[in-house]
């Protein structure tokens, strides 16, 4: 139990043995940004205040009396109109310490998930074209929740459809077949120059059909080629085209028929379910012509997903598909499904800038920047960075210089050039901890004590993305453990000719430094160099 969970717990049995009830209230523990106003704050005596009918204050001083109380807690303060201020005694942050070096891989891992199962379905390009870098966006995003999923105890599934039928790729077949018996590209429905490279590397084909079919799986290759050197690795890929062959399609249809989910009209087949998620809206699942729609495969798709009993269903989709959302969910709802469970991420696009200028880049692909020129140009450690540096609602604009630049302006350097910097520390000293019991009270002064507190955030840090799916606190919070560790070794003497025990001790910590910060890359699937 991290030191945030063991307040959490004595906060909760506080309320009871004063007779006021939590059990429907959150518990929020704040770090603080000032240690003046303690390590942790919470409100809870102002949402306790109106449920039991008296002033948040008076609450908030029978709380902190009664915390005083525990024995790991300096003080407790009570500030403002009703927050509760915790100091936590300096031996609990120098035990942390210890803790580290004890669990190393395992630190900042929780069992939340522990005998659950979690789904993560992201990237799903288009088939049509090399993997353009807004869908690659999706790739770290979602590899990196699974990663935190996985290190709370879920077993995790990385999932991607592949969308390898339908009118698009009927007509990336003619565009291929009339480029090659020698019509002009720029008159054709896809004029990436890609398609030339497409046609080389297909070879004979009899029909346009033929043509689309090779092209659609020969991108799949490409894309899936792109995410692995961006450190991903799908555990399944589902075609699209499975779902029409097996019949899965068709029983999801007609069970939503038979539900009195499906009406006709103009000659076409309509889900009508008429619910919170869809009111008044119908979406066509078989058209005019007897075929299946997109949305009708995605139906067998997520049929699939709720019938396999997982506890997490996560789509991560660029926010251009926000319409599709309520009609998933709709459907989960009608097929019997827990809506509760199922997630949607919508992640916004991407520009790149170059000179401080926002600029156009691509010229294979035509009218779009490949995931594949970026790796390219920058490598996979500053793509996955950079995209998630920034919350999946913000734009992002990419700057390729910074992104190159070996220097602290650049963040991920910045941040691997620390487990660099310790890595060689330890390469030299790491054995003189190892000799026998360490006094880590000796790290007492406000540089090591402010470490440790940014050491112990990470399984707080892996609880609360576990529930918010907020990646991008990982990135903020490697900049800033990074930069407290910096801070103690500008300020504190490691190596002491003078003071052994004080050496080993801050050598302890430059340790359980290295292990917080390689696992926090680990859960960004980002290397951390020995060397730089």
């Amino acid at each position: 139990m991290n030191i945030r969970d063991q307040i959490k717990k004595d906060v909760r049995q506080t309320t009871d043995n004063l007779q006021l009830t939590t059990d429907e209230l959150e518990v929020d523990l704040a770090r603080t940004n000032d240690a003046k106003n303690g390590d942790f704050a919470t409100n809870l005596a102002m949402k306790l205040a109106k449920q039991a009918k008296q002033n948040p204050t008076e609450i908030a001083k029978k709380l902190a009396g009664s915390l005083q109380k525990q024995g790991y807690i300096e003080k407790v303060e009570v500030a403002g109109p009703g927050f509760v201020n915790i100091f936590v005694k300096a031996e609990v942050w120098q035990k942390e310490v210890e803790k580290v070096l004890k669990e190393t891989k395992d630190y900042g891992s929780n069992n939340l998930g522990k005998g659950k199962k979690a789904r993560v379905e992201f990237v799903s390009a288009n088939p049509t074209g090399p993997l353009h870098f807004g869908n690659a966006r999706g790739g770290p995003l979602g590899d990196t929740l699974a990663r935190v999923f996985e290190a709370s105890g879920y077993k995790v599934l990385r999932e991607y459809i592949h969308n390898d039928i339908g009118g698009q790729v009927q007509k990336l077949g003619e565009t291929i077949a009339n480029v090659a018996k020698g019509q002009k590209l720029e008159d054709q429905e896809y004029k990436g120059e890609y398609i030339k490279e497409i046609i080389e590397k297909i070879g004979d084909f009899k029909t346009p059909a033929e043509a689309g079919k090779l092209a659609v799986d020969m991108m799949l290759d490409e894309t899936l080629k792109d995410c692995e050197a961006m450190g991903i690795k799908f555990d399944k890929v589902y075609p699209e085209s499975g779902f029409v062959q097996s019949g899965d399609t068709e029983r999801a249809i007609a069970e939503l028929d038979k539900k009195g989910f499906i009406k006709e009209k103009d000659g076409a087949r309509w889900f009508a379910p008429n619910d919170e998620f869809l009111k008044d809206r119908e979406t066509v699942v078989v058209k005019t012509d007897g075929s299946y729609t997109y949305f009708s495969n995605d139906i067998a798709y997520h049929k699939i997903k709720f019938a396999e009993g997982d506890d997490l269903v996560v789509d991560i989709f660029g926010a251009n598909h926000h319409g599709h959302v309520p009609r998933l969910q709709a459907v989960i709802k009608a097929l019997g499904g827990d809506v509760s469970i199922f997630h949607v991420i919508l992640y916004q696009w991407v520009r790149f800038k170059k000179g401080g200028e926002v600029i156009a880049m691509s010229k294979r692909s035509g009218n779009f920047v490949t995931a594949r020129e970026v790796i390219e140009m920058v490598g996979s450690d500053a793509v996955r960075f950079f995209i998630l540096m920034h919350d999946a609602n913000s734009h992002i604009d990419f700057d390729l210089d910074l992104a190159r630049e070996k220097s602290s302006k650049n963040p991920v350097f910045y941040v691997q050039y620390a487990h660099a910097r310790i890595s060689s520390i330890m390469a030299k000293e790491e054995s003189r901890i190892a000799k026998g019991e360490i006094d880590y009270q000796l790290l007492a002064t406000d540089y090591e004590l402010n470490l440790i507190r940014k050491i112990a955030r990470l399984p707080e840090l892996v609880e609360d993305i576990s529930q918010t799916f907020a990646v991008n606190a990982l990135t903020t919070y490697a900049t800033e453990l990074a930069d407290s560790f910096h801070k103690f070794y500008e300020n504190c003497k490691v190596l002491d000719s003078q003071n052994e025990e004080m050496t080993r001790a801050r050598l302890g910590l430059v340790g359980a430094t290295r292990i917080t910060l390689a696992n926090t890359l680990n859960l960004l699937g980002i290397s951390a160099p020995a060397k730089m």
